[in-house]
């Protein structure tokens, strides 16, 4: 559909870290240390962070890319056939209770509404944008994020090409 294209520009236009234009192993291992820096993440966890985000790259992405940097219309190509994957439940939905833990800075395994602004401002993207994100996603309106809550909208984001709250997980669509 349309908006699943629109989700995964969006996505694409998240991890480009660097913005090159290109999604490469670097664009994670950039994303894996900014969390970890942000978020004042134990060196233990930090590097799981690390090897689950450029886990994704390896498992889901480096063969689409050949050893070279992946272009947007060659990621949303990609993405369509990995999403009808049986696996691709699995392998999207892998680091995100990394990315969880990365955002639940207090460790009270639950995301406020300003950890979700640290979220964002980890992405790059504007922390004030992610209120009206975190509301979308916030499935049961207590003020917080579970791990559940917060996995499965991500998971949602990629797998689901319908409308969805969970279409803002990554922030405002592009």
């Amino acid at each position: 559909s349309d908006l699943w294209v629109q989700k995964m520009k969006t996505y694409f236009n998240r991890i480009d870290f660097d913005k090159d234009g290109a999604i490469t192993r670097k664009d994670f291992e950039s994303m894996a240390t900014r969390f970890a820096k942000e978020s004042e993440m134990k060196p233990e966890h930090a590097k799981v962070l690390m090897d689950s985000l450029t886990g994704v790259w390896d498992k889901f992405l480096a063969n689409v890319a050949g050893g070279k940097g992946i272009d947007q219309a060659t990621f949303i190509s990609s993405m369509k056939e990995k999403v009808k994957d049986p696996n691709a439940k699995a392998v999207v939905e892998g680091p995100l209770p990394l990315f969880f833990r990365a955002v639940d800075t207090n460790e009270d395994n639950m995301i406020s509404r300003d950890e979700y602004g640290i979220f964002f401002n980890m992405l790059g993207l504007n922390p004030d944008m992610a209120p009206a994100s975190f509301d979308a996603i916030d499935t049961n309106n207590d003020g917080l994020l579970s791990q559940e809550e917060f996995v499965t909208a991500g998971s949602d984001f990629f797998i689901n090409d319908q409308d969805s709250p969970n279409k803002v997980f990554w922030g405002p669509l592009v």
